[in-house]
C-alpha cells in the first residue's frame, strides 16, 4: 500500500485528469460511467475555477482552494464540480484528510458529476478511508467503483485485501489478494504478504510457508524473505526445511542478527547435528555479535554435551557457573567431570555448588561429593558426605547404601573412618 504522503500527492493528480489506474474490464455489459453525459459548469463558476487551476499551477494551493470556497454554486452539477475539486486539493494538504473526505462525499451523493470524474471521485474516497484507517467506508467505495465504471484493478484489490485483513476478515483478505495477484503484470509482493499474514493469523502455517516459498521464489534477492520463509517452516514444524532455507541464507551472508544466528544454531540442534550448531553459537560468540551471559554459555555447553564432546562442555558450564555463582551449572560440571573420571576437578566444582547461589538439592551435591572423594580414595571424607547426604530424603537411600559400601572398603584397606 502506498504511504498517506504519496496517496495524497497522487490524489491531485486526478484533478488535471491524469489517470491514477490502468484498470483491467469488469463486465462486458454497457456501463453507467459510460452512459454519463460529460457537462460543463455554469459561466460564473467556470472563471473561479479556471482561476483555482492557474493558482494551483503556480503550487499556490491555499490560494486556489480560497477561490473555491468563495464561490456559492446554486446547481447540483456546479456544488458536485467544485465540491470534488475542493476534496482533491484537501487531500493533498497535510491534516486536512477529514475535510477532503467530506467535500468528496458531497461530489459523489450529488451523483451528477461525469463518468470518469464520478469514477475517479469514489476511488478517492476509497483511498482517503484506507489512509484513515475507516475500512468498511473504503471498502464501500471501492465496490462502488468498480460496479459504476465494471472495471478491475490490482492496487484496489490490493487495498481491498488489506482492508479485509484488518478487519480480521482472512478468507475475504485471501480472495481479494488472489484477484490482485491474477491482474499483475510484473510480481507486486504485496498481496503474497498479505496472503501470508492471513494464513499466520488464521494459524495455517503450513499454508502461510507455502506463501513464503513464492516470495523468496519471486523475490530471491532480499534477504529477509529467505528468514521469514525459514520461520514459516518452523511454524509448520518442518525443521529440516527449516534448516536448510536458514542454512541458505546463512551462506549468502544474509544473517545479520543475533536472533537469526540463533536460529540456525537452535534449527542444527533440533535436527540432531549438534557439533554443527555449536560451532555456530562459537562463531557469534567469538565475534561479539551475541553477549556471553549464563544463558548463551550454558546452551552451548549443553550443545557440546549433546555432541558428545564433554571436554570442551565442561568448559563452557564453568565459565557460564562462573558469571553468577550458579550452583546449577557448577552441578553439571561436577556431574560431567565425573564422567571423564576427573575427581578432583569433580570435587572442586561440587564444592562451588554449594558454596554458590540457588543449590536446589543439597542433598545430592553431597552425595556427588561422596562419590569424588571415594574415587580418590579418600575414604574419611567421603563417609562424611555420605552421612550428610543421608540426612536429605531425596538421597538417603542412595546414600546408605554407598555408606556400607564405603565402610567395608575402608575396613578392606585399612583405613579407620
Amino acid at each position: 500500500m502506498k504511504s498517506k504522503t504519496t496517496l495524497l500527492s497522487a490524489v491531485l493528480m486526478s484533478v488535471l485528469g491524469t489517470a491514477l489506474y490502468a484498470p483491467a474490464s469488469y463486465a462486458a455489459e454497457q456501463c453507467e460511467i459510460d452512459t454519463r453525459k460529460t457537462r460543463v459548469v455554469s459561466e460564473r463558476v467556470g472563471r473561479k475555477v479556471q482561476r483555482a487551476y492557474e493558482l494551483y499551477a503556480e503550487d499556490q494551493v491555499d490560494a486556489a482552494l480560497g477561490e473555491l470556497l468563495e464561490i456559492d454554486p446554486s446547481g447540483e452539477f456546479d456544488k458536485a464540480y467544485v465540491s470534488r475539486m475542493i476534496g482533491s486539493l484537501y487531500a493533498g494538504k497535510e491534516g486536512h484528510a477529514k475535510t477532503a473526505l467530506k467535500h468528496l462525499k458531497i461530489a459523489v451523493d450529488i451523483d451528477q458529476l461525469g463518468g470518469t470524474d464520478h469514477a475517479n471521485t469514489l476511488r478517492l474516497l476509497g483511498d482517503l478511508n484506507i489512509a484513515e484507517r475507516n475500512f468498511n467506508e473504503a471498502l464501500k467505495y471501492y465496490e462502488q467503483w468498480m460496479k459504476f465504471s465494471c472495471q478491475e484493478d490490482t492496487n484496489v484489490y490490493l487495498r481491498m485485501a488489506s482492508a479485509k485483513f484488518e478487519l480480521k476478515k482472512y478468507p475475504e483478505t485471501l480472495s481479494l489478494a488472489d484477484k490482485a495477484i491474477k491482474l499483475q503484470t510484473s510480481p507486486n509482493k504485496g498481496p503474497y504478504s498479505l496472503k501470508m499474514a492471513a494464513y499466520y493469523e488464521s494459524k495455517q502455517y503450513p499454508k502461510a510457508a507455502k506463501i513464503a516459498e513464492d516470495i523468496a521464489r519471486l523475490f530471491p534477492q532480499e534477504r529477509r524473505h529467505w528468514i521469514q520463509l525459514a520461520q514459516m517452516y518452523m511454524l509448520a514444524e518442518d525443521y529440516k526445511k527449516s534448516l536448510y532455507t536458514m542454512d541458505i541464507a546463512y551462506r549468502k551472508g544474509y544473517l545479520e542478527s543475533a536472533s537469526e544466528f540463533k536460529m540456525l544454531a537452535q534449527l542444527y540442534a533440533q535436527n540432531e547435528i549438534p557439533h554443527r550448531s555449536a560451532l555456530i553459537q562459537e562463531e557469534y560468540l567469538k565475534s561479539g555479535l551475541v553477549d556471553k551471559d549464563e544463558s548463551t554459555l550454558s546452551m552451548l555447553a549443553n550443545t557440546y554435551h549433546q555432541a558428545k564432546e564433554i571436554d570442551k562442555a565442561v568448559d563452557y558450564y564453568g565459565q557460564a557457573a562462573a558469571i553468577n555463582n550458579s550452583s546449577r551449572y557448577y552441578m553439571r560440571q561436577a556431574g560431567l567431570l565425573m564422567e571423564l573420571e576427573q575427581f578432583g576437578a569433580a570435587k572442586t566444582a561440587v564444592r562451588k555448588a554449594m558454596d554458590g547461589e540457588g543449590l536446589k538439592d543439597r542433598g545430592e551435591a553431597q552425595m556427588l561429593l561422596a562419590q569424588a572423594h571415594f574415587y580418590l580414595g579418600e575414604y574419611k571424607a567421603a563417609h562424611r558426605a555420605a552421612i550428610a547426604a543421608s540426612k536429605d530424603s531425596g538421597t538417603a537411600k542412595t546414600a546408605k547404601g554407598w555408606i556400607s559400601y564405603i565402610k567395608e572398603t575402608a575396613d578392606r584397606k585399612g583405613v579407620a573412618l
